[in-house]
């Protein structure tokens, strides 16, 4: 145990980083160096009792984390001190990663930091320019580096020269410890080891709690840097038993940061089933932060790991098809493609991916204008309890609960970008610690991320806090087993805690239960109605969707398809895309409403603007017969080719027949096959179906391209006659069973 009586007043680090951009969740593979000073037997003032041996803790850190140079200097006077960073300027040149770790006496004078070397004197305070070490220098030693610049100052909060030293301008501020700092940079990061106002504690052993976390946690390998630091302060508040609390400001940009190179492959366990990173559903998540990206490096790095997966092979290679076609065309760019895809799209991570790879785009303020029409309202105090930042606006923006605030639509789980969200909401978490919302959304991040144990970390310490959103996610693990043993009923208990307390999310997530009738919990929909009646009525769209449906179907409600429309709008506007393709089917079908296909169309417009796969295929499906618009098989295979892109496995097989009969397109059975095998591989049973009984519906080109494929992939080996015989059926069934 730590006890502030026990512990003298100690040193707090700052941190600070600048760092270039590179892809998302890119690993530096190249070059890190680092130089460690410690300084701790001074001639004129207190020495200092760590600084060595927290040196030590940090080569070893970083040593083991693969580094290429670890330099290590102890007690330097100021000329050995300028040497050792001007020796260092050289060696960071070129490097990937250039870290400089100072533990020692520090500084400040009129809001500017200094090292102190061990030959200070300071007999007056016109001798710290020439004594002492800027910060400043520190930093131009690191320029060199091309993708992160860290500086860590591990520097006594106290001035040791308060007292003694000469004021020689009355006006000239000298306080204690060093400067609070306030990056102006969006790539500068400045954490405490004890927030500004207080100290930090040495501790009872030969580290001190902070530095012991840090060299546990800054290199984690495959955690970013914000997290780690995250998980520094979780430690040191919990092991100083609240007596010291690290603090960070400033933010970075939204790549992900890792110092540890080491390659990290973690099989999840859920449910006793192993789930791979490179697993189908892995490739579909890469696939998705993607594939709304005119890039060749990214696609081909894609194929690179996925190309294991046909169907997303298949999408990827597409996709490159595309931008050789556009090269052709000199007036095309990459950002045009993409924003072509984008400029009717709600989806803020898609939108802020676009703005990360193409930042010089002329596109760039209507991108940035569609972003600000998605975050929160200005004007309100998004953190609940510490200071509005751009961090925090990200982190909503990116992870926030649907409906969490007035005039919010949130994000929907299944569209979550951990990635991005992850950088923004470590940010956030960092910049207020005790905001449990922040927190939890750092939750949602990490459990869309699959990182299941720190997702249950921070859902547990929001829940703690009283965050009713943390704890209806928590009784989701429960109910799946997500990261253990599947407890339904403990996780009922859990959303009626929720619930009860008036949290819409509790509410919805309890009706769900009722309404499947899931683990083991007796189906009633008497009682999923009221409970998703609750939610409805606080304004959660998803709640109102489900009201809608029960009024449609007639199920736990009287069937009542106008109170049913009326629902459906108040969930759509709410942004809840099924509402808005329940709209289009609705309008569809003359459901409550005169048939009217003209609004089925609007609506399913903008379900697709959300990326909603389903309404996408059904534009393409109007499109190719024909219904509520002038039949048009190119515009059906645009929006087939977008359902398909998204991962429609229907929009594939329709896209199949396209090609086979050259509607919209011209005819290729080559094509045709590809997109009628991934359509089967997704998941089509219509499809399946359609080959095993009509093969007739095929061409004869299309059926000896297909028993082409299967022999290719290993399921035939019988002639390539275009006759579907057993042979044939039988590795067809086999095509589907792969996947």
């Amino acid at each position: 145990m730590f006890s502030g009586h026990s512990s003298r007043w100690r040193s707090f680090v700052i941190l600070l980083v600048a760092v270039s951009a590179f892809a998302p969740a890119e690993v530096l593979a190249a070059k890190r160096v680092a130089l460690l000073i410690g300084n701790e037997k001074y001639e004129a003032t207190s020495q200092l009792n760590n600084p060595a041996n927290d040196v030590e803790l940090m080569k070893a850190s970083f040593e083991e984390a693969g580094f290429d140079s670890v330099t290590t200097v102890h007690d330097l006077g100021r000329q050995d001190m300028v040497k050792a960073l001007r020796d260092f300027e050289d060696l960071a040149t070129g490097a990937d990663v250039a870290i400089v770790y100072y533990s020692g006496h520090g500084m400040e004078m009129n809001g500017q930091n200094f090292l102190l070397p061990t030959d200070v004197q300071l007999k007056t305070d016109k001798d710290i320019e020439d004594e002492a070490i800027g910060l400043d220098r520190v930093q131009r030693s690191l320029e060199g580096a091309t993708k992160l610049k860290l500086v860590i100052l591990d520097a006594c909060r106290n001035n040791p020269f308060e007292q003694s030293m000469t004021r020689s301008i009355s006006t000239r501020a000298v306080s204690r410890g060093l400067a609070r700092v306030e990056p102006e940079s969006a790539d500068l990061l400045v954490a405490f080891a004890s927030k500004a106002g207080t100290v930090a504690l040495d501790g009872e052993g030969k580290n001190s709690p902070f530095a012991t976390a840090l060299a546990k946690y800054l290199t984690e390998p495959g955690v970013d840097v914000r997290i780690a630091l995250g998980k520094v302060r979780d430690e040191v508040v919990s092991v100083t038993n609240r007596g010291q609390e690290p603090f960070v400001y400033g933010s970075l940009g939204g790549a992900q940061i890792f110092l540890n190179i080491k390659e990290v492959n973690i099989n999840i366990t859920n449910n006793g089933e192993q789930l791979s990173p490179n697993s189908q559903s892995a490739a579909a998540a890469d696939w998705q932060n993607i594939r709304d990206l005119a890039d060749k490096d990214l696609i081909d790095a894609f194929l690179a790991k996925h190309g294991s997966d046909p169907v997303y092979k298949m999408l990827a290679e597409k996709k490159l098809k595309l931008l050789a076609e556009a090269e052709q065309m000199s007036s095309v760019t990459p950002d045009e493609i993409a924003w072509d895809a984008l400029k009717q799209s709600t989806d803020a991570a898609a939108l802020t991916r676009f703005l990360e790879r193409y930042p010089d785009s002329k596109h760039k303020a209507e991108a940035e204008q569609q972003i600000a029409a998605l975050e929160p309202q200005k004007g309100l105090n998004i953190s609940q309890t510490g200071k509005d930042t751009q961090a925090s606006r990200d982190c909503y923006l990116l992870a926030g609960e649907p409906q969490s605030m007035p005039g919010f639509v949130g994000v929907n789980f299944l569209k979550l970008d951990s990635a991005r969200a992850l950088t923004a909401c470590a940010q956030a978490v960092n910049e207020n610690p005790d905001d449990m919302m922040l927190v939890n959304m750092l939750g949602r991040a990490q459990d869309a991320g699959r990182d299941y144990v720190e997702a249950r970390h921070n859902y547990q310490k929001a829940a703690d806090g009283g965050n009713m959103y943390a704890l209806t996610n928590l009784a989701w693990f429960s109910v799946y087993g997500t990261d253990g043993a599947v407890d339904v009923d403990q996780g009922r208990r859990m959303f009626e805690q929720a619930a009860k307390a008036g949290n819409a999310y509790g509410q919805a997530s309890l009706g769900w239960l009722y309404r499947e009738g899931y683990g083991g919990i007796a189906q009633d929909y008497d009682e999923a109605a009221r409970w998703y009646q609750l939610a409805a009525n606080q304004g959660y769209a998803n709640a109102m969707a489900t009201v809608a449906w029960f009024y449609r179907e007639g199920l736990g409600l009287p069937k009542d398809l106008t109170q049913s429309l009326s629902w459906y709008k108040k969930a759509a506007e709410g942004g809840d895309v099924n509402a808005m393709s329940s709209l289009g089917w609705a309008y569809q079908n003359g459901l409550g409403t005169e048939q009217n296909y003209v609004e089925a169309k609007t609506w399913y417009e903008k379900a697709a603007n959300v990326g909603d796969s389903y309404s996408m295929a059904l534009l393409g499906w109007f499109y190719d017969i024909g219904t509520g618009v002038t039949q048009d098989y190119a515009q059906a295979r645009t929006w087939y080719e977008m359902a398909a892109n998204a991962g429609s496995a229907y929009a594939m097989g329709n896209l199949s027949r396209l090609y086979d009969y050259g509607l919209g397109t011209k005819a290729d059975a080559k094509e045709a096959v590809r997109w009628a095998a991934a359509s089967i591989e997704g998941g089509d049973p219509a499809k399946l179906q359609e080959l095993k009984s009509q093969p007739s519906n095929f061409t004869p080109a299309f059926r000896k391209e297909m028993q082409a494929l299967l022999k290719d992939r290993g399921f035939y080996s019988g002639p390539v006659d275009g006759d579907f015989g057993a042979a044939t059926l039988d590795a067809i069934d086999r095509l589907s069973r792969k996947s």
